[in-house]
């Protein structure tokens, strides 16, 4: 049994009906590569058995202290149920691209049981008339809480449940797994009481230790206009309260054209070119609203940082930058010029929000107090009374570069799905495989109701980075999308 760390119980807060706190991975899978060309659904639930125990943390769930006066703790679920975690469903006739983004967008806005452990699998069939995929592929979506994924746990799950070859390798545990006792409400209640005397005493530390850096840096993102700190984003439809509906979209670039994009911007780095290809994507969209801001959007990017020795694992190790998207130049070649070169500056710049403030920023609020605080900053809406800190949220995954299989069914494509949250309704996520990288759009329904469009919008967008448009459109490997609306 451990504690949950501050950074983690912060997501455990935000959690509502409204804003599930979980992010996720849609695997796609061909089947032609297993054995006998078939995976049913007791192979993929034996896999999933025989490797949990190289993940730890799923088997842990959330236990709270009475009255909320401490941090909860995680223990070993005494009564886990993998058949509750994996679950089993088919697409309906005729089963293509449109109805699977429909049904990811559905089961990604169910938020999951706060009383388990926080993750579920969806197995998915029937993907028979999906352009580009052979007949009889399966797909698997995976959720995972926040409080519990990080970079580390993400590459122990996508490592335990995959192979190198279509031939299963077994896996067995070094020793018989064990539980935990639930503890009692008089031995948390005796936690917390210790616990709140640490953190008391460490008040002053901190304190002295961020104001005066963390006041200075606000002030330099007020004053200096280029700076690549937040306070500059204009108001947008994605920038306000969230209703219940989700949508998922996704597209496919090549590593081809995108290194032909580089080749075309010299100082451009790989992320550059994922990061103005949402910015053009962001500048057609709104554009055929009629809703374009005047001034330059603004994106959230993070940068995971290599953990420090003797730092706790189980801590979010990331900083992020907050670059201008430079939406209102509607040439695609000066704006790529001058976002890269913005980038650039970005990156030089200290990271005024690295994972360590975070961390530490957390510990000075008192459990019951960050509960009270989150809710009252949700309900006051507090983007469409000062404006938004940045307008869109954009992260980039480096998964493997060499084919994987899972029961022996070959991996063809993973799309990433972030968590969007009340004032920040529109996330970004790139995932790199097998030398193909996927963009996937993940926003409310009700600020983005035509996600085929906005798909279009992102494939125009990175055809206009290429260095011959007339030539590259054939090479772009984009998932087939609905005609685009009159």
């Amino acid at each position: 049994m451990h504690q949950v760390s501050p950074q983690d119980n912060l997501f455990l807060h935000m959690e509502s009906g409204t804003t599930p706190m979980h992010v996720g991975l849609l695997c796609i899978y061909k089947q032609s590569t297993a054995d006998g060309g078939q995976v049913r659904f007791k192979n993929i639930i034996q896999t999933f058995e025989s490797r949990l125990h190289k993940v730890p943390t799923l088997r842990k769930r959330v236990v709270k202290t009475p009255m909320k006066l401490d941090y909860p703790y995680w223990i070993d679920d005494p009564d886990f149920d993998i058949e509750f975690h994996i679950r089993h469903i088919a697409l309906p006739k005729p089963g293509d691209w449109r109805q699977l983004c429909i049904l990811i967008s559905r089961l990604n806005a169910r938020p999951l049981d706060l009383s388990r452990p926080l993750w579920e699998m969806t197995v998915i069939e029937g993907l028979d008339n999906i352009k580009g995929l052979p007949s009889g592929c399966f797909a698997i979506l995976g959720k995972l809480h926040r409080s519990i994924f990080s970079r580390e746990i993400g590459g122990q799950l996508l490592a335990a449940l995959h192979d190198l070859s279509p031939e299963s390798i077994a896996s067995t545990p070094d020793h018989p797994s064990t539980v935990d006792r639930v503890p009692s409400d008089l031995e948390l209640l005796s936690r917390a009481a210790i616990n709140r005397v640490k953190i008391v005493s460490s008040y002053a530390n901190l304190a002295r230790k961020y104001t005066l850096p963390a006041v200075k840096k606000l002030y330099q993102s007020v004053c200096d206009t280029q700076s690549c700190a937040v306070g500059h984003a204009p108001h947008t439809r994605f920038n306000t309260r969230l209703s219940p509906h989700r949508i998922f979209a996704g597209t496919r670039f090549s590593f081809a054209d995108i290194n032909r994009v580089r080749e075309r911007f010299p100082d451009a780095r790989f992320n550059d070119v994922l990061i103005a290809t949402v910015a053009g994507a962001l500048h057609r969209y709104l554009s055929a609203k009629g809703e374009l801001p005047q001034k330059s959007m603004t994106a959230m990017f993070p940068v995971p940082e290599h953990p420090q020795a003797g730092s706790d694992k189980r801590v979010h190790q990331f900083s992020y930058i907050f670059p201008r998207l430079f939406t209102e130049v509607a040439d695609d070649t000066k704006r790529t010029e001058r976002l890269i070169s913005h980038l650039k500056r970005c990156r030089e710049d200290t990271m005024w929000l690295d994972w360590k403030f975070a961390d530490d920023a957390s510990r000075l609020f008192p459990n019951t107090l960050a509960d009270m605080f989150l809710k009252a900053a949700v309900s006051y809406q507090n983007a469409r009374h000062t404006g938004p800190f940045f307008n869109t949220f954009i992260s980039s995954v480096s998964g493997p570069h060499i084919p994987l299989y899972h029961s022996g069914a070959q991996l063809h494509a993973c799309y990433g799905i972030d968590s969007i949250y009340d004032n920040l309704g529109l996330a970004h996520n790139a995932f790199s495989y097998n030398d193909s990288l996927n963009i996937t759009v993940n926003c409310c329904r009700n600020m983005m109701p035509d996600p085929e469009f906005y798909t279009q919008c992102l494939n125009k967008s990175f055809r206009a980075l290429l260095p011959s448009s007339s030539s590259s459109r054939k090479q772009v490997k984009a998932v087939p999308q609905e005609p685009e609306p009159a």
